[in-house]
């Protein structure tokens, strides 16, 4: 009752009381805080912690220190916010990186994708949490896409010192060490051929006079330790050798070498191969990560030259322990090179022929030409018959040195009034059979001119890997590599087996399918000559198979496409027997003699399959001559009755046998053919389990 009165009779008098208490504990509580931080400072020396940045090499960022309370409200930190905001910043980091190793795969892959971007902290942060994150975290930051690089661990300072010579001897001895280690005589010819001095013959495998003579001219630290490379790089590319270099403490010489080359494409090239062969086994992870690489083949992930970003993309993909999928010496992940949220949906897996290779096989064609023609959609008659109407002026031979497909379609654009046109594709072809659906026009409500023409100054050197990935979402994109040859003439390494059969090398590469976990999803393959060859092989040894895993990869295939694949072979391997003896073909060149009645079983075999496993097949034939040897010769090295499987679509495409398989842009019909199939199993892999 005292109290109402008196707050009834000194309102004024209560509230400045409460306003002096509420005051005074403020600033008591705030001097306490400053005198603390005070002892504190005093005790520790923090000038160390700001002057971290000069022991530590990491790039400088200059960010504004705002703090964002509210879109509409920003306030500058200073003092004792500031102070508690990184604590609380440090705090929160550290609290992603406990849940990072958290045994649950959901919690873990949240916990990298926030700690990935938390790009606020300040860099002594940096390295802190770099030194705290274990090699698993680190690889799965390093695949997170737009990852902050001061996460990362930097490579240690251990050969920095070392001058040309020095180096150079450094990287001698570890080859020799290579060499005692596994008498790999391909290790031991390089050796006695470069590194062969007058006082020095204890290492020697083969001494003589040529290698002491070869030796006088290369001295350079620039001629001598990309030839280094390249033998490591051959030494470590069998699987039986892969881990000699980290086993040896290789890999901190390897960085030291890439940072005096930073700029040196061929060296990167060299060096993302040979870490991309000793990723395939696991334990090397802990080497990777303490040696600095994991950070640099994040770097290297998105290089522009695919000689690089697919082997690094190969390299993360196989030491990431949340990846199931391993990808060995004859598989390239192609397309996702980062995590992805999504799984895959289907597996388009590309076969390359004799001679090809992922990086050069499915390349763009040379723009020389452009065959472009815009039409409008006048009348619907059927369900695949349309009458079409010319309405704009057909552009064929275009010098696109003077106007591009771009410009040429940019005029083309604003003269047009209806909505309703088509782009005619580009590489129609001249023949096809019954059977064929198309498309063989790309609708104009599919066209997005800043994005879609392929024909704007851009090039690319994989187009299973930059336009599938664009076009088609929710693929994974594979791209089988392995080596062939024309002659047995050809160097062979010691340590390697004599050239595979066909039958020999279905087996290998369906064997190391099953490692990147093929079988599982739908699967499309895209072959080019002898790579369908192979394709057809797996799959009729697959289904004939007693080993499920294996069998599934036949059960799951749903569409392949030839293009140029001989499938009774080829005339340019008729050799006479005279001839015969001096070139002595390779296996593969002896296997693919026209009727070959191997071929001709395979063949035959596949046609069952077909049978009893529905799937789509699409078949491209050359119809021009291709120029080979330097004689300017020129030859039909697939002919359309060799090229013919007999079942499915069927089109003869006026390119030659290595044009065949790279579509100018992604107006090319053959392009938009496999396009357009991918689109057709995907839905129908969709629509199925409904059924």
């Amino acid at each position: 009752m005292f109290l109402h009165s008196l707050w009834k009779d000194n309102k004024s008098l209560v509230k400045y009381l409460s306003v002096a208490v509420v005051g005074a504990s403020t600033a008591c509580f705030y001097y306490q805080i400053n005198r603390t931080r005070e002892i504190l400072e005093n005790t520790l020396d923090i000038s160390v912690l700001q002057n971290m940045d000069h022991y530590i090499s990491r790039e400088e960022t200059l960010e504004e220190e705002i703090i964002e309370i509210h879109p509409h409200f920003k306030y500058k930190k200073s003092g004792l916010l500031q102070w508690f905001l990184n604590h609380l910043k440090f705090a929160h980091a550290r609290r992603l990186l406990a849940v990072a190793k958290d045994n649950d795969q959901y919690f873990r892959t949240k916990a990298v994708n926030s700690l990935a971007h938390m790009h606020y902290l300040d860099n002594w942060h940096f390295a802190l949490i770099a030194n705290m994150i274990d090699p698993r975290t680190a690889v799965a930051l390093a695949r997170t896409p737009n990852a902050d690089r001061r996460l990362f661990l930097d490579p240690p300072f251990r050969y920095h010192n070392y001058n040309k010579d020095e180096l150079i001897n450094a990287m001698r001895d570890f080859l020799i060490s290579i060499f005692e280690k596994s008498q790999h005589k391909c290790m031991g010819y390089f050796l006695s051929k470069v590194f062969v001095y007058e006082h020095d013959s204890g290492h020697i495998v083969d001494n003589d006079s040529s290698a002491l003579e070869l030796s006088n001219f290369i001295q350079t630290e620039k001629e001598v330790l990309p030839m280094c490379l390249e033998s490591l790089l051959h030494h470590c590319s069998i699987e039986q050798y892969s881990t000699d270099i980290a086993d040896l403490n290789g890999l901190p010489l390897l960085m030291e070498i890439y940072k005096r080359y930073p700029d040196n494409v061929n060296v990167i090239v060299k060096l993302c191969q040979i870490l991309s062969y000793m990723s395939y086994n696991k334990n090397l992870l802990e080497p990777f990560c303490k040696s600095g690489w994991i950070g640099v083949l994040s770097s290297w992930i998105n290089h522009e030259d695919i000689h690089i970003s697919v082997p690094a993309a190969r390299a993360l993909a196989n030491l990431d322990n949340d990846n199931v999928a391993q990808y060995p010496s004859n598989l390239y992940i192609l397309h996702p090179i980062n995590r992805t949220k999504k799984p895959q949906d289907m597996d388009v897996i590309f076969v390359h022929g004799l001679l090809g290779g992922v990086f050069f096989t499915w390349r763009q064609r040379n723009k020389n030409q452009a065959e472009v023609e815009v039409i409008s959609k006048k009348k619907k008659l059927g369900k695949n018959d349309l009458q079409l109407e010319i309405q704009a002026l057909t552009v064929k031979n275009l010098d696109l040195e003077r106007k591009t497909t771009r410009e040429y379609f940019q005029d083309i654009k604003d003269k047009i009034v209806t909505d309703e046109y088509e782009i005619v594709c580009n590489d129609l072809p001249l023949n096809c059979n019954k059977d064929c659906t198309g498309p063989f026009t790309c609708p104009r409500n599919e066209l997005n001119f800043d994005n879609n023409l392929a024909d704007d100054g851009s090039y690319t050197y994989c187009w299973p890997k930059d336009w599938l990935a664009q076009d088609c979402k929710n693929i994974r994109v594979i791209g089988i590599n392995y080596n062939t040859s024309l002659s047995m003439w050809a160097p062979l390494c010691p340590s390697a087996k004599k050239k595979l059969t066909l039958n020999e090398r279905s087996d290998m590469i369906a064997r190391k399918l099953l490692d990147c976990d093929i079988g599982k999803r739908p699967i499309v393959w895209i072959t080019h000559s002898m790579g369908g060859l192979i394709a057809k092989n797996i799959l009729c040894k697959a289904f004939h198979s007693n080993d499920s895993a294996l069998k599934n990869i036949c059960l799951q295939t749903k569409a392949i496409v030839f293009y140029s694949t001989p499938h009774y072979g080829s005339k340019m391997a008729n050799l006479n027997h005279a001839v015969s003896l001096v070139l002595w073909p390779s296996v593969e060149v002896q296997e693919l003699r026209e009727n070959s009645p191997q071929l001709k079983s395979i063949h035959e075999d596949f046609l069952r399959v077909v049978q009893e496993i529905p799937m789509k097949v699409v078949t491209f034939v050359e119809t021009k001559s291709t120029i080979v040897t330097a004689m300017k010769f020129n030859v039909l090295l697939v002919e359309p009755k060799s090229g013919n499987p007999g079942i499915g679509e069927y089109f003869e495409i006026p390119q030659d046998h290595l044009g065949i398989c790279k579509p100018q842009n992604k107006f090319s019909f053959m392009y938009q053919k496999v396009l357009h199939l991918l689109r057709e199993v995907k839905e129908k892999e969709d629509v199925s389990p409904s059924e």
